[in-house]
């Protein structure tokens, strides 16, 4: 079965951004045609790229990249949780993108952004990073606009059933492209 990594993003101590990758997660989960690792970015806690050589050499050093590289390279798809600061990703996203090239490279990529806002403006400069760095692009992302009033007396993300259906989409594109590589 594929591996399906949903990133978190923000780091905050008060934030949204680990139930709406709950949600993801879950949702995946459900499906049955994906095993999931949750990789938060607040718990793996990547100090700013620190290796003595760049990236795109892939002379890893370090024990924390060489765990977050291993990590990475298990997975054959992602699934970027962010929230929009200022209009654009988290500085720790940026990060942990940089500290590796070759381990992200043809491997398929979805955004599901969240804020307050209807649309991200965060999702189109994520996108520009990540073809950068030769990721294979979902045809569409998802934007879960004000997740804060979506939460239930429990406090998971209780999504209306047509982001739901949004969200699918997006992980059947992920599976089928995952099942057109192992076929060939």
């Amino acid at each position: 079965m594929p591996t399906l990594m949903v990133i978190t993003a923000s780091t905050r101590s008060a934030r949204v951004g680990h139930t709406v990758a709950d949600w993801v997660a879950n949702t995946a989960r459900g499906r049955g045609d994906f095993t999931v690792d949750v990789a938060d970015l607040q718990e793996i806690g990547l100090p700013f790229f620190d290796e003595a050589h760049p990236p795109m050499l892939g002379k890893y050093e370090l024990p924390h990249t060489l765990a977050w590289a291993e990590r990475v390279a298990a997975a054959d798809a992602f699934v970027i949780v962010s929230p929009e600061y200022n209009g654009s990703y988290p500085g720790v996203l940026k990060n942990a993108l940089d500290y590796l090239v070759a381990e992200w490279g043809g491997k398929r990529a979805a955004v599901v952004g969240y804020g307050a806002y209807p649309e991200s403006r965060m999702i189109g400069q994520l996108d520009y990073v990540l073809r950068n760095l030769r990721f294979d692009r979902t045809s569409r992302d998802l934007q879960v606009q004000t997740p804060w009033a979506l939460l239930d007396e429990s406090g998971k993300l209780a999504a209306p059933a047509e982001l739901t259906a949004e969200l699918q989409s997006i992980l059947d594109e992920l599976a089928v492209v995952r099942t057109e590589a192992v076929a060939a």
